[in-house]
């Protein structure tokens, strides 16, 4: 283990709480960091101005912490350009989805290099390197954007990431992998760091910078996972993983497939239907931390059955494929019920219109 593990563990939780402290009150005394533009966006829950880096926090207790040891210095230093294009975008709102997604291509091939995550076993079947390295590119790029998709509710992206890396931190205990024990303990805590304001008031969003860091850091920590599994002979399945990352993953696949071929639009165009927010809306009555609290649970229970079978590669697949079933069930569902109301003149889920009419802070607390 670690020496002074648990210092440093409370390292990284202070550091990430006293950051998105001192942010909210320097936003709001300073007018700085303050996402403003909340009328005119899909995908906005929010209409009073709201402080949108809280990923610096989360980032700087990760950065100061893991740099003691070599695996979590190689890890952070790749993680720096796609944290640092979703910074800029959130400081600035300037920045194209092409240009932020050849910046994360960086990050990805830097950790391909710097790590040598590359995914080549499917359990099943193998593929050559050269198409790994493709697959693994992909993999991190989407997960990057999977994490970006599922943010906008509050507790929602962090909570989903704590579920996740807690099940790394359980499971590379189980199989004795230390540097994945320790990473993924560091990324609890600075991410608990955060949620404490992020939920359920909304005091501070993850912005891009959070998002896009998260992102990275679940889909190149699951990789490497695997990889030091696959090496000590422990073996996790590769199905495993997928298992863990199966709703931002799935969001990802789901969201490109409704967009492009469906709705023959750009998968970069932001819109208000995605299960969240249908979930929001249909289920949670339009309240911001009871949707966290309605999803959550089945992320949570998918994971727990994943870490009971976390070698059996049939087990893992059902469940994956059983979560995606769900996901797609309800969505088709709550689509069928979002057409009623539009047809009955109910235009509270449009474009134009946004999500909702007034601050979901403000209807929780009636």
């Amino acid at each position: 283990m670690i020496d002074n593990f648990y210092f440093y563990l409370f390292g990284a939780f202070l550091t990430s709480f006293m950051l998105q402290y001192l942010v909210i009150d320097l936003s709001y005394k300073k007018g700085i960091f303050i996402d403003d533009n909340v009328s005119d966006l899909p995908q906005k829950f929010h209409t009073a101005p709201t402080p949108r880096i809280g990923g610096l926090g989360i980032f700087i207790g990760c950065f100061f912490l893991m740099v003691n040891t070599e695996i979590g210095l190689f890890l952070m230093l790749a993680s720096v350009p796609a944290f640092v294009s979703g910074f800029l975008e959130d400081l600035f709102a300037k920045i194209s989805p092409g240009r932020r997604l050849v910046i994360m291509l960086v990050s990805a091939v830097m950790a391909i290099y710097l790590l040598g995550v590359v995914v080549t076993d499917f359990a099943f079947f193998k593929v050559p390197l050269e198409i790994g390295v493709v697959i693994t590119i992909v993999a991190i790029i989407g997960m990057i954007n999977g994490t970006n998709l599922i943010d906008g509710i509050n507790g929602l992206s962090s909570g989903i990431a704590i579920i996740i890396f807690m099940t790394y931190f359980f499971i590379s205990r189980i199989v004795g992998d230390v540097d994945i024990e320790f990473i993924s303990l560091i990324c609890v805590a600075t991410l608990l760091g955060f949620f404490v304001f992020n939920y359920p008031k909304g005091k501070i969003f993850l912005g891009d910078g959070g998002a896009y860091f998260i992102g990275f850091m679940l889909a190149v920590v699951a990789i490497l996972l695997n990889k030091n599994s696959n090496e000590a002979g422990t073996n996790i399945s590769p199905w495993f993983i997928l298992c863990t990352l199966i709703h931002p993953v799935y969001e990802v696949i789901f969201s490109f497939f409704r967009k492009v071929v469906i709705e023959k639009e750009s998968p970069f165009n932001p819109d208000p239907y995605h299960i969240h927010q249908f979930v929001f809306i249909y289920l949670a009555k339009k309240n911001n931390p009871m949707t966290t609290l309605i999803i959550l649970p089945f992320v949570l229970i998918n994971n727990l059955i994943a870490i009971q079978f976390y070698s059996n590669h049939l087990v893992l697949v059902i469940l994956a494929f059983s979560y995606v079933a769900l996901y797609t069930i309800s969505y088709y569902i709550f689509y069928k019920k979002h057409q009623v109301h539009m047809k009955s003149g109910d235009h509270s889920m449009t474009r134009e219109g946004g999500l909702i009419d007034k601050d979901p802070t403000e209807i929780e607390s009636k």
